[in-house]
């Protein structure tokens, strides 16, 4: 389903919308039913859990857009909504609009799992997978289906995630280990070539330390073509480090994709199944530049693993991501050294994380808002909104964008609040406060 197929089935609710506003009462359907209407997030809890839209991340209020066109489409589905309505029209209409370009707002679960990550290796984190064993191993299993070959600026995506991947392994220190598999390499993301796609998943550079020409050589060797086949991969990659049991070794695995899995696998029972096997590795899961729907899939399987999901747009972004690995890495050759960490270094680096929380989602709310306002001009220029619902979805948005902005201040208080309490003492207490929130 393309891009313009997706927005449009996400609007097919707009008929019930249409009826209401062309004169049915507003507590029933035609066939006397009653209509259950939809809510905008009423708390912060409420705000976290809901689902991104499928317009979300994007910037249609750039008038260089190169999606503006599909969006305008969609915006052209909706109902004409004329002036002298009954406020209860539009408020619907409103909680149509705004549901197309909710933003993905992060739970301060997000931030936590940083700061957990963070600490990695020290003995007061339960999780046996973030200490630190004798040895160092990373593998990092790329995405290589067609749609790596869409640009983000000058350069493919699957250009850039080379670029990354070469630079991150020249990174790590002496005596760390690092492999690469590929999958959708093979064939191309047409229906008759599914089959060859689907199986061409390959360790391209074994496990082993850094050695410039081999990963370069490896890194020629594919480029983006075919299907994406997650589960059978993640599969694949407990083969990769067969014999590598937890008890020794420091397993961590990064997934890079920009799409769902395609090749009818089941990644997410897959990633739960590699996280308890012998080799229990930390799963982190990185989505390049991928809707919403991808999202939700990425997410499940980085929750099913008890990994983190970063979400990235470009390659600094993505960099960023790898960038944690290799100071895990640094730590790692420290502890082999008998160094230690100092508690102070620990607050700072979970400040750190705070300002990043504290600028996704002021970024967010400032993309949202945006879009809703091109959206309301876009709506009212081509006269499917009168001058009455243009100042009354004018009004809204304002109080949405205060509305978030309050959110992100109360959790960032909070936040701040937790910096001196252990992982497990935050976790509890965050699904206490933010219940049915973490991980979503």
């Amino acid at each position: 389903m393309n891009c313009t197929q997706r927005l449009l089935s996400f609007l097919a609710p707009s008929c019930l919308l249409l009826v209401l506003i062309s004169g049915c009462s507003s507590g029933a359907s035609p066939s006397g039913s009653s209509v259950e209407k939809p809510q905008l997030p009423q708390t912060t809890q409420d705000l976290i859990a809901r689902q991104p839209g499928p317009l979300a991340g994007t910037h249609f209020y750039l008038p260089d857009s190169p999606h503006n066109q599909t969006f305008r489409q969609v915006l052209d589905q909706l109902p004409t909504l004329p002036d002298g309505l009954d406020p209860e029209m539009l408020s619907m209409y409103w909680v149509k609009l705004i549901s197309l370009f909710t933003e993905d707002y992060l739970s301060p679960q997000s931030v936590v799992d940083r700061w957990r990550m963070a600490s990695f290796g020290s003995p007061d984190l339960d999780d046996a997978r973030f200490h630190f064993k004798e040895n160092f191993n990373v593998e990092i299993i790329l995405d290589a289906s067609g749609s790596m070959a869409g640009k983000i600026g000058e350069k493919t995506k699957m250009q850039l995630a080379k670029e990354a991947i070469k630079e991150f392994a020249q990174s790590l220190p002496e005596g760390a280990n690092v492999s690469l598999r590929v999958y959708g390499h093979k064939g191309s993301n047409a229906d008759e070539h599914k089959e060859l796609s689907c199986s061409s998943s390959e360790l391209v550079y074994p496990l082993q330390p850094y050695h410039a020409e081999k990963i370069e050589a490896a890194l020629e060797q594919f480029e983006p073509t075919g299907w994406t086949s997650i589960a059978g991969s993640l599969r694949l990659a407990q083969y990769d480090m067969a014999g590598l049991k937890a008890d020794q070794n420091t397993n961590v695995i990064y997934l890079v994709s920009d799409g769902i899995e395609t090749c009818d696998g089941d990644p997410v029972a897959m990633a739960k199944e590699l996280s308890q096997s012998e080799i229990m590795p930390l799963l982190n899961v990185i989505g390049f530049d991928v809707n919403a729907d991808g999202q939700k899939q990425l997410k499940a399987i980085a929750q099913a693993a008890e990994g983190l999901y970063a979400n990235v747009t470009n390659q600094e972004q993505f960099k960023e991501e790898l960038e944690r690995a290799r100071e895990i890495a640094e730590r790692w050759e420290r502890w082999k050294q008998d160094a230690l960490s100092e508690a102070e270094a620990v607050r700072i680096d979970r400040r750190k994380w705070i300002e990043r929380f504290d600028k996704d989602w002021y970024e967010k709310n400032w993309r949202e808002s945006l879009n809703l306002g091109a959206a309301i001009d876009y709506l009212y220029a081509t006269r499917k909104i009168g001058s009455e619902a243009k100042t009354y979805f004018t009004e809204q948005r304002e109080a949405r964008e205060a509305f978030v902005t309050r959110s992100k201040e109360e959790l960032i208080d909070y936040l701040l609040n937790l910096t001196e309490k252990s992982y497990e003492e935050m976790k509890a207490e965050i699904e206490q406060k933010y219940r049915g929130t973490v991980g979503e």
